[in-house]
């Protein structure tokens, strides 16, 4: 069992470990002012079920020292978002979970814990607190009397193994649910033979059609009664499960002026210029303003734009590389030499007096096993006897003694009255070349008299434009670019998923107080960016209506290209005999692809699914047509079929049953959460507590 002082020392790589495992394992089997609005205090409502806002807090405390350790730089809104998400669809579950009667037994726990096959997590958590499996390690910290440590030494280790236990049985919960659902979806006789029949013939096609894009939109009007019939026929496609605001925005950025960028860019020609002074670089960090990183590396881990340069460079060369936007960098070459990379090192920590520490170092080198010297001295001996270390990093003390030690010897690291290190060297990878690199940077700002001309001249806008229609129409003039947006209470900031606007949340906040019509003044949470926003609609939870502009353009396409359809079906229907003939009205080249039933639709045909079914239903040699899609008018003509000489297997047409219609389309995680949600009444509330 490994010493108390050795799992302290892992205790943060456990977290690390824990969460990376526990994802192999699913595969193989804050609010900056937290209130009680109104008396509510929940920060979601699933059901009759909520997601208390103090506990959500603590969950986001977590997921935020996590990231901290992990040197991530999560938006606290997006962070707040996603852990509530998580909380949701664990409370989805555990519904589901009741519901169903899953449920994990106390020896189904003890079996997936401590018995003879644990989870791959469970086994690492074991490893990294240095017992030799997860029942040693369990009796350690349930009973740590047996070895002479108080309780209040396992504290956290307990409440690490009382953590993982809880996550394993979620998992394990999870499981036994996609099981149940697998279970009721499998292929019988009839979805195997259709299956095979899908996939038994190719039609080869030849075709002509006419896209509807080819006619003028102006000629096929689309009347507000016609648009309104077609969102009856598509209503579902229409429906919101929360209240959505659509909104325009405006978002400056506090970016460096031209003066600030000569500013910047004296401050970077004076640190050039002392950068070449002398062999290091302390005469850059006296300037204070620029940025000075020194580090150690071999060839293939220097820049990539100043690799060729200084492979072959001088000690102290000097080299500027081009500026990108108002970002400067340049380097210099400390010191270059030979040196080791890596060894192989063993070793052991000996608990006790001068003759002990003798004593076990006679054993291990007259070739006793660690294992026999350590039931020789109980809770005294401890080590590992193979580790690879990057020794080039060393302190060049202990470089010395590790490059000179003889290899398969151990020898005495450091001694003292009560203990002692012994080392021993098993191998050393070759000497490489490495080259310390100082890396200087530099980044032009906006200057304080920058950042207040832009939120100015931004009020001024403001002032100005203080109506929705004249914030959209004039901000082009006075040069902002007003971005049309939807969001809704869920949504964590403004842009897209990729390039969202760090602390734009009380900007959407402020959108769900206000009214239709309104204009906001300026935020300025992020120190880059200042923001304003105007409310331009509000449409409550239930069904967008068909004014809704986006879905507006989509239901008169749709509408017009079917008056679009009806119009060549006129001019086409009956006019030809032949393929030939329907290409040369419509002024279309005849084409040629590849069917199977089994696939939806085609790429060459615009992906009309319809098409699909009828092209199979047709006989070789038949001209049919024409016929009216979404997207164009086709005639074809099935020339040729080719049928699959070979027959798949069961398990082949098991396989595609369950990626096409069965337990794998809805077994998996996301799919789970997406069906419970539809099936759950869900109330977010995050928005009320900003």
């Amino acid at each position: 069992m490994a010493t108390l002082e050795k799992i302290r020392q892992r205790k943060k790589i456990l977290a690390i470990v824990i969460g990376a495992a526990l994802l192999a394992f699913i595969i193989e089997v804050g609010i900056e002012a937290i209130g009680r609005s109104g008396g509510n205090s929940a920060a979601a409502k699933v059901g009759n079920e909520k997601i208390d806002i103090m506990q959500f807090q603590r969950r986001v405390e977590q997921e935020a020292a996590a990231d901290q350790n992990n040197q991530q730089q999560t938006d606290p809104a997006v962070r707040q978002q996603q852990v509530l998400e998580e909380m949701i669809n664990e409370k989805l579950l555990e519904q589901e979970y009741k519901k169903l009667g899953i449920t994990v037994s106390n020896e189904e726990i003890t079996k997936l814990m401590i018995g003879k096959n644990p989870p791959q997590p469970v086994v690492q958590f074991a490893q990294q607190a240095g017992a030799k499996s997860p029942a040693e390690l369990y009796d350690f910290i349930m009973n740590p009397g047996k070895q002479g440590i108080q309780e209040s030494q396992v504290a956290e280790l307990r409440a690490q193994w009382d953590k993982l236990t809880n996550d394993v049985v979620k998992q394990y919960k999870f499981a036994k649910l996609q099981n149940l659902i697998a279970g009721c979806m499998q292929a019988n006789d009839l979805d195997r033979a259709q299956l095979a029949e899908e996939s038994a013939v190719t039609n080869i096609v030849t075709f002509a059609k006419k896209d509807y894009s080819t006619l003028p939109n102006d000629k096929y009007p689309v009347s507000d009664a016609e648009l309104k019939a077609e969102w009856e026929k598509v209503k579902s496609m229409f429906k919101i499960d929360e209240e959505v605001r659509a909104i325009h925005y405006i978002a400056v950025n506090i970016e460096p002026n031209a003066e600030d960028i000569a500013a910047a860019n004296k401050i970077a020609d004076a640190a050039y210029i002392a950068l070449q002074k002398g062999r290091g670089v302390d005469s850059v960090r006296i300037l204070g303003t620029v940025n000075v990183d020194t580090a150690m590396m071999t060839r293939d881990k220097l820049p990539t734009n100043v690799r060729d340069f200084f492979a072959g460079a001088e000690v102290g060369t000097v080299r500027r590389d081009t500026t990108t936007g108002n970002h400067h960098e340049m380097y210099k070459l400390i010191n270059k030499q030979m040196t080791v990379d890596s060894i192989d090192l063993g070793y052991v920590v000996v608990q006790g007096d001068a003759k002990m520490q003798k004593d076990v170092l006679n054993q291990l080198n007259s070739g006793k096993s660690l294992d026999e010297i350590k039931k020789a001295y109980p809770q005294k001996v401890e080590g590992k006897l193979s580790e690879w270390q990057r020794a080039y990093g060393f302190v060049d003390s202990i470089k010395t003694k590790l490059v000179n030690a003889t290899p398969g010897v151990f020898f005495v690291y450091n001694s003292g009255e009560q203990g002692a290190t012994l080392m021993k060297v098993n191998e050393r990878k070759p000497a490489k070349m490495f080259y310390t690199l100082a890396t200087v940077t530099y980044d032009a700002y906006a200057s304080t008299k920058t950042s207040e001309d832009l939120r100015d001249k931004f009020q001024a806008f403001l002032n100005k434009n203080k109506t929705v229609k004249e914030f959209e129409e004039n901000a082009a003039k006075a040069g902002y670019n007003a971005v049309e947006s939807m969001v809704t209470p869920s949504t964590p900031q403004l842009g897209n998923q990729f390039q969202g606007i760090k602390d734009s949340r009380k900007a959407i906040k402020w959108a769900f107080d206000s009214k239709k019509g309104d204009v906001s003044p300026i935020f300025s949470d992020n120190n880059n960016t200042l923001i304003a926003v105007a409310v331009d609609e509000v449409y409550p939870e239930g069904y967008l209506p068909y004014t809704f502009k986006p879905g507006k353009e989509m239901l008169e396409n749709r509408v017009r290209n079917s008056k679009k359809g009806d119009d060549l079906m006129k001019q086409y229907q009956g006019k030809a005999k032949d393929l030939n003939g329907y290409a040369s009205l419509m002024g279309a080249q005849i084409d040629t692809a590849r069917v199977v039933f089994a696939a939806n639709a085609d790429p060459k045909l615009g992906n009309e699914s319809g098409l699909v079914g009828r092209i199979a239903a047709s006989k070789v040699g038949e001209v049919k047509g024409p016929w009216k899609g979404y997207g164009a008018v086709v005639v074809y003509q099935v020339v040729k079929q080719e049928k699959e000489e070979r027959q798949p297997t069961k398990e082949e047409l098991d396989n595609r049953y369950a990626q096409t219609r069965g337990a794998q389309i809805f077994a998996n995680p996301q799919n789970i959460n997406q069906i419970l949600s539809k099936t759950t009444k869900v109330k977010k509330n995050l928005i009320n507590f900003y």
